[in-house]
């Protein structure tokens, strides 16, 4: 009797679990997000490369399903691999909420979405600049990351660093997503 009264508890806790949702999980919202012209995880196209570096230096286009409570979207487009130390390739903040899209080449363009700001990137320009990794340094992960945010604007300017953007932002993420593209000279 008591052996069939605990598994019967048991029971009854592992239903009342299942029935009640994690409210985190539920109040999380979900950022569809992706790099159009290559599969996330895959060696990145030369066409986005920088022209020394064997490419045309045309920018990555992007797609993202839009977020009701997203006041604007950012992105960042960087280096992962331990030489290039968080090298930024992209920096765009201010794209406003209403936007689905950074169609590729768009970078320095007037195809750029109106009201964005594209920042100096470690190459000391405005703009898209691609991957060119030192020759031998082996295969480089650039993470284009796509960050819904609370604020329509951000106080930054346009020299800002990697680490001043990501401590202006981390308090008014909502959500965010990344896509990794590798590529090696």
């Amino acid at each position: 009797m008591m052996i069939t009264s605990i598994f019967l508890s048991a029971c009854a806790i592992n239903r009342t679990n299942l029935e009640t949702p994690n409210l985190k999980q539920t109040m999380t919202p979900s950022l569809q997000f992706e790099v159009t012209g290559y599969s996330n995880g895959s060696l990145m196209p030369s066409k986005f490369v920088t022209r020394d570096g064997g490419g045309q230096n045309v920018s990555i286009g992007l797609r993202w399903q839009a977020l009701p409570a997203a006041e604007s979207y950012a992105l960042l487009l960087d280096d992962k691999h331990p030489i290039a130390n968080h090298w930024v390739h992209w920096l765009v903040v201010d794209i406003p909420n209403t936007t689905t899209e950074i169609t590729e080449g768009a970078s320095r363009t007037d195809r750029m979405p109106k009201g964005s700001r594209e920042l100096r990137t470690s190459w000391g320009r405005t703009g898209y600049d691609g991957p060119e990794p030192p020759v031998g340094s082996g295969e480089h992960e650039y993470v284009a990351t796509l960050y819904a945010l609370d604020v329509s604007k951000l106080d930054i300017t346009e020299k800002t660093t990697h680490a001043a953007f990501l401590k202006t932002i981390e308090s008014h993420i909502i959500a965010q997503e990344s896509w990794s593209g590798f590529y090696e000279r």
